[in-house]
């Protein structure tokens, strides 16, 4: 008697097995066949009538590498943060991308970023890069000017390029602090000499000239004091000058207001903004003209402010103090010269060349005067006369690129400081005519700008008018190191320019010695 090998069914199954009859058994069990066989059926067509996924297109390879499009835009942000005008970061541009045989590639240049379009047949690409308000160090702006030079002549890898302008960018201040707090205490001197040649003003103008490098140096570690910068230091200066009226400024504190602000002047902006204005470019003109008026009514607030502080005035009387002597204008251009190369880190060896610059424009600043043209005429054969002297002055082997030799011009020209002045006594005297003299800063500012234009036109190298040719007959051809005809990977180099973004400059914004076409 054999074991049965089944396996004992569940009382249910058994129920429902004894429920049903032969045939509900057989029809039950090929139904349950036939529907597993059409659903192996369908899955298997599913699978063979399904069409395959399409693969994604490759990528199109850009008309021009990445690199150099990251290489000029980062190039451009640099001119920008050098002082230059748009027109001339633009001229740059175009002669660099010329350099790597690029001629699809259109640049629009405003003060706040760079545009970047490439176009061809398949179509175009537009890519930007911002440019914030913090301005080059003259040593930078010395070596930004080589790596161009160096471009220009090697052509290298825009990948080594990018990254030896990351390594500029990136470079510390190599200036210490003490020569940072004489520098701008020695400029301030020098403005004091030029403007108001009194031996009363001399302690004022030092102790104004260290407390506001103090507060630029506070505002390169805290962001609300940058931004606030222009009040504070007005305000300072106020308290200071009027508050201590005959111990400062030997009882004619308002002649202290000029010279201890001059390193926040924004000059260079007005004047560049009128050159951009002049030459059709309406967008970067105007947004610099209206930085450049806006500082100086916030230096006006701050000014208000420290006066308001100290509430009602005495009466002041000057005190009697003849001037110095013919010679102080001198000493203040040699003092500014001086204070300016301390304070904006200009290169080694630069300046005697800067001093002659400056000198140069002083000349034809008091020639002008001479003329009986006033300060107008004397506003613009300074800016006139600096920009060849310059172009001459970088024909040298040992001298610096000709924008490091120029823009100190600016703190001894000073286009901002007379729109200040009519700022400030609107402010504290409460003069119904002084508008006058808001009119007459405009009108001095759009001197020094249309002689900036005049001189750059007379050494345009792209036309090379006769007064070039009759320079180049007496001196020969150009030598220097800066004429204007002659790896670590690329995102590396990119993020570390980007970094260096977030930093603050040392130097004011200033205008380039050829800015305009």
């Amino acid at each position: 008697m054999g074991t049965s090998t089944e396996r004992p069914h569940h009382p249910q199954h058994r129920r429902v097995q004894r429920s049903r009859g032969p045939v509900s058994r057989t029809l039950y069990g090929a139904t349950r066949r036939a529907a597993g066989s059409m659903d192996r059926w369908l899955k298997r067509v599913s699978l063979e009538t399904a069409t395959p996924p399409e693969e994604a297109p490759a990528p199109d390879e850009p008309p021009v590498s990445q690199d150099l499009l990251d290489l000029l835009r980062y190039l451009g942000v640099a001119l920008i943060r050098s002082g230059e005008t748009t027109d001339r970061v633009q001229s740059i541009l175009d002669d660099l991308a010329h350099r790597y045989d690029v001629d699809e590639v259109h640049f629009f240049v405003l003060p706040t970023g760079v545009f970047v379009r490439v176009q061809d047949s398949r179509g175009s690409a537009v890519d930007l890069l911002e440019a914030n308000s913090d301005t080059l160090r003259l040593d930078q702006i010395a070596k930004l000017y080589r790596l161009i030079d160096d471009i220009k002549k090697e052509v290298p890898p825009p990948a080594r390029a990018t990254a030896q302008l990351a390594e500029i960018l990136a470079a510390p201040q190599p200036t210490p602090v003490w020569r940072l707090l004489v520098g701008n205490v020695v400029l301030t001197v020098g403005l004091g000499l030029m403007l108001n040649p009194t031996s009363d003003a001399l302690l004022g103008y030092i102790v104004l000239g260290l407390v506001v490098q103090l507060l630029i140096m506070a505002a390169d570690r805290f962001r609300l004091l940058s931004t606030a910068l222009p009040v504070v230091a007005g305000a300072a200066v106020t308290l200071l000058s009027f508050g201590f009226p005959n111990t400062l400024g030997g009882g004619n504190p308002s002649q202290l207001l000029i010279p201890s602000v001059s390193s926040l002047l924004p000059g260079s902006a007005l004047t560049n903004g009128s050159i951009e204005l002049a030459t059709g470019n309406m967008v970067a003109g105007a947004s610099r003209t209206i930085f450049g008026f806006n500082k100086l009514l916030l230096l006006a607030f701050g000014i208000l402010i420290g006066l308001q502080l100290l509430g009602t005035l005495p009466p002041v009387t000057p005190a009697h103090s003849s001037g110095l002597g013919w010679w102080t204008p001198v000493l203040g251009v040699l003092l500014i010269g001086l204070g300016h190369s301390w304070r904006a880190s200009a290169p080694k060896r630069s300046l005697g060349w800067l001093l002659i610059v400056l000198y140069a424009a002083f000349c034809g600043q008091q020639l002008g005067q001479q003329l009986h043209g006033g300060g107008l005429l004397g506003s613009f054969l300074g800016g006139m006369i600096a920009v060849p002297v310059a172009f001459l002055v970088q024909r040298s082997k040992d001298a610096p690129p000709t924008q490091v030799v120029f823009l100190p011009a600016f703190w001894m020209l000073v286009p901002g400081g007379m729109g200040l002045t009519g700022v400030s006594e609107l402010v504290t005297k409460n003069d119904p005519n002084g508008l006058h003299v808001i009119v007459n800063a405009v009108l001095t500012v759009l001197a020094i700008a249309m002689g900036v234009l005049v001189g750059s036109g007379l050494v345009a190298s792209t036309r090379r008018p006769r007064l070039e040719n009759i320079v180049e007959d007496w001196l020969g051809p150009d030598t220097g190191r800066h004429a204007a005809d002659r790896s670590p990977e690329a995102a590396a180099a990119a993020a570390a320019i980007d970094e260096t973004h977030r930093t603050t400059g040392n130097s004011e914004p200033g205008s380039a010695s050829q800015s305009s076409q």
